[in-house]
C-alpha cells in the first residue's frame, strides 16, 4: 500500500525529523549551487495537482518542487473537470500519474481519494487540516532556534486547519504550543484530544488560554492566521467582532521571549489578525515560511515512496 499524507499522523517522529532533516539539505544544496537544483530523485516521475480552492503557495512550491526533483506537474482546477467520485478520480489518475496533490474543502474528499489511491495521496489543504504548511513551520522553527524540543509557540486566532495541524505535529515533536480562540472558534475537539495524547508520547504540551496576552507570556514565537478562512466569507463581519482583542499586535509581542518570531501562513488581512506594524517587524518570518513550503515539500515526496 502507498503511504500517503493526509493529516501528518502518518509519520512517526523519527519520520517527521528525518523529513525535516532532508529539508534543510535540499536547501543547503540549492543555496550552495547558485539557487540551482541538481537533483534527479523523481526523473520520469509526474506529480498531479487538483484544486478545489485558489492558491498561490501551494500550486507554485509543488510545481516547483517536482520539478526541482526532476520530475513533471500536471494540474487539474475544479472548474474544468467535471464532477466525478474521489474514487474515480484516484484511479483514473493512478494510471497517469506517480503522486497526487489535492487542495479541497471537506477531509473526507482527501481520505475517499487516498482509501482507494495506489498512489501517494497528499493533503495540501482541507477544511480541517494543513500538515504542508505545519511541516514548513516546523522547519522554520527548527532553522530559528536550532532546536524544537522546550521552544513554547503561541497561536492567536481561529481554531482552524492551521491550529489543529500545530496541535497534531507541534507538540509531538516536543514543542509546547499556547493557544487562544474565541468562545465559539476553537478548535474540534477530537482533534483537540488526539493532539494531547500525541503531546504526551512526544514531550511538548498544549495549553489553552482565555487571554491572547497571557498565551503569548515568555513564547519564542507567535503565530496568526486570517479570521475568516476560504469558505467562511459570509460570516466575516460576525468573526471580526468575535476576533477583538485577538490581533496579534505590539501589546501581545511585548510580553514574548526577546526576538521571538512572528509567524503567518499567508495570506495576511494587515491591520485585522496582525497589525501593520508587526506585519513590517524585523522578526517576522512569513516569506521564510512560504520558501520552506519549497523544501519541506521536497523532502516530503522523497519520504513517500515514490515508484
Amino acid at each position: 500500500m502507498p503511504k500517503h499524507c493526509l493529516t501528518g499522523e502518518e509519520f512517526s517522529q523519527a519520520e517527521l525529523l528525518s523529513l525535516l532533516n532532508l529539508a534543510d539539505t535540499l536547501r543547503a544544496e540549492k543555496i550552495r549551487n547558485g539557487g540551482v537544483s541538481t537533483r534527479k530523485d523523481l526523473a520520469g516521475r509526474t506529480l498531479i495537482t487538483l484544486f478545489e480552492k485558489p492558491s498561490l503557495r501551494t500550486h507554485v512550491s509543488f510545481t516547483v518542487a517536482i520539478q526541482e526533483l526532476g520530475g513533471y506537474a500536471v494540474e487539474s482546477y475544479s472548474s474544468n473537470r467535471k464532477q466525478e467520485e474521489p474514487e474515480d478520480i484516484a484511479r483514473v489518475l493512478a494510471g497517469y500519474g506517480h503522486l497526487i496533490m489535492l487542495r479541497t474543502f471537506e477531509q473526507k474528499t482527501v481520505e475517499r481519494m487516498a482509501a482507494h489511491s495506489p498512489i501517494p495521496v497528499i493533503n495540501g489543504l482541507s477544511d480541517t487540516h494543513h500538515p504542508c504548511q505545519v511541516f514548513a513551520d516546523l522547519l522554520t522553527l527548527k532553522q530559528k532556534l536550532g532546536s524544537l524540543k522546550g521552544a513554547t509557540l503561541a497561536y492567536v486566532g481561529d481554531g482552524n486547519n492551521i491550529l489543529h495541524s500545530l496541535l497534531l505535529l507541534c507538540p509531538f515533536l516536543g514543542v509546547n504550543v499556547h493557544y487562544a480562540c474565541p468562545p465559539g472558534f476553537l478548535p474540534d475537539a477530537e482533534i483537540t484530544r488526539r493532539a494531547k495524547s500525541r503531546a504526551a508520547e512526544g514531550g511538548g504540551s498544549i495549553q489553552y488560554f482565555v487571554n491572547a496576552k497571557d498565551a503569548c507570556q515568555g513564547a519564542h514565537a507567535i503565530y496568526t492566521d486570517v479570521w475568516t478562512s476560504m469558505g467562511f466569507e459570509k460570516e466575516e463581519a460576525a468573526r471580526e467582532a468575535a476576533f477583538a482583542g485577538f490581533q496579534v499586535n505590539s501589546d501581545l509581542y511585548s510580553v514574548a521571549a526577546p526576538n521571538a518570531s512572528l509567524m503567518h501562513c499567508m495570506p495576511m488581512v494587515k491591520g485585522k489578525e496582525i497589525s501593520e506594524e508587526m506585519a513590517a517587524h524585523p522578526n517576522a518570518v512569513f516569506f521564510r515560511q512560504s520558501e520552506n513550503r519549497l523544501h519541506a515539500q521536497k523532502a516530503l515526496m522523497l519520504s513517500l515512496g515514490v515508484q
